[in-house]
């Protein structure tokens, strides 16, 4: 595979940053997965509490004089609807979560291809070609970013 200059010399650049958020993104990860551990079972409403509070709510004023398919007698709703509101209100945290996890493991083997990449191109160099790019594109960048810090803190 053909690399424009440019595109190796930002690899390059952004490889220690691509490295720090790699870490970041598994410990987010695991927080997610840790939390849907406990997810729903802390707090699960029954059934008897789901029904209870979908009969304490009030019906709007459009849906008493609607001349929709929509039915009008809250309990006969409460009854066609309560698994599916019961589910709702124990699983949304999980739901929520799973998406989480999900969206860190794409960003993870994104990130998991560049990290692999600049590795690739590094093997291929001896090891005095190796320090050097190193030296100049990864560490420099480094040093760049703590001499703004303290002059920012100055």
């Amino acid at each position: 595979m053909q690399y424009i200059k440019e595109d190796i010399e930002n690899m390059l650049r952004e490889h220690p940053k691509d490295e720090a958020k790699l870490t970041e993104l598994k410990l987010k990860e695991e927080e997610y997965i840790e939390r849907l551990n406990y997810a729903g079972t802390v707090n699960q409403e029954s059934k008897e509490e789901t029904i209870e509070s979908m009969q304490l709510r009030g019906q709007a004023y459009d849906s008493i004089h609607s001349n929709t398919n929509n039915i009008s007698d809250n309990t006969s709703k409460v009854a066609l609807t309560y698994k599916k509101e019961m589910d709702y209100t124990n699983n949304e945290d999980r739901v929520f979560l799973e998406k989480k996890i999900m969206e860190c493991r794409q960003l993870e083997v994104e990130l998991d291809k560049k990290i692999v990449r600049v590795k690739n191109l590094l093997n291929i160099l001896s090891e005095k070609q190796k320090f050097i790019i190193i030296e100049f594109y990864i560490n420099s960048n480094n040093e760049k970013r703590r001499l703004e810090k303290s002059r920012k803190i100055i």
